[in-house]
């Protein structure tokens, strides 16, 4: 843990100054995460290093105190632990057992091409928007909207995402998005059975 004065702030970043004289970058949102949203010139910040894709050093988390650095990164620790030891909660379990469900409905239907083509685009693109969301978020750029993500789910692409959120770790914690993710499976899902009933309908009617 190191602390400095804050320097040549901009709108988004600026630099942290040690006693030393060593100047490092950080971010806004690093600073958001720690509970700094309006960071001014001077302020005390007190910082853990990392290190950017370049290799170049970095706050790697922010906190106007010690105390709150420290709890900051007994949170980061504790969901670290959690992630290796909960791999699967039920949301994943629900979408595993939706997922042979959603192939079968698609093979029944008189459809079948134009939707398998269908899951298997906008899943495609799924699985691209939680890749760069993921990216973004290591790096403190901009982020895909989670309306977004919710979206392209609900229109085919949640296999792509439930497979993006295990792959790529991401939006696994999120107690509301996983929710909303849910919805949007089942959404997709109730909408394939209404599509597959009414097109077979006619054949009894």
């Amino acid at each position: 843990m190191q602390n400095g004065k804050l320097r040549q702030w901009k709108k988004d970043f600026g630099f942290i100054e040690i006693a030393s004289g060593e100047r490092y970058f950080v971010h806004i949102s690093t600073l958001k995460r720690g509970g700094i949203h309006q960071p001014r010139f001077g302020d005390t910040i007190y910082f853990t290093l990392g290190k950017d894709k370049q290799g170049r050093a970095r706050a790697q988390m922010a906190a106007s105190s010690a105390e709150q650095l420290l709890k900051i990164q007994a949170r980061r620790e504790a969901k670290a632990v959690e992630a290796k030891t909960a791999r699967f909660d039920w949301v994943d379990y629900l979408a595993m057992g939706l997922l042979p469900i959603t192939l079968l409905l698609v093979l029944l239907s008189p459809l079948r091409w134009v939707l398998l083509s269908l899951f298997v685009v906008m899943s495609a693109i799924s699985f691209a928007l939680y890749a760069l969301d993921k990216a973004q978020a290591t790096r403190g750029g901009w982020r895909v909207p989670e309306a977004v993500l919710h979206f392209v789910a609900t229109l085919g692409g949640w296999p792509g995402a439930w497979f993006a959120q295990q792959f790529c770790r991401h939006k696994t914690q999120k107690g509301f998005f996983r929710i909303i993710f849910v919805v949007s499976m089942l959404v997709s899902v109730l909408g394939l059975g209404e599509l597959m009933i009414s097109s077979v309908a006619p054949w009894f009617g």
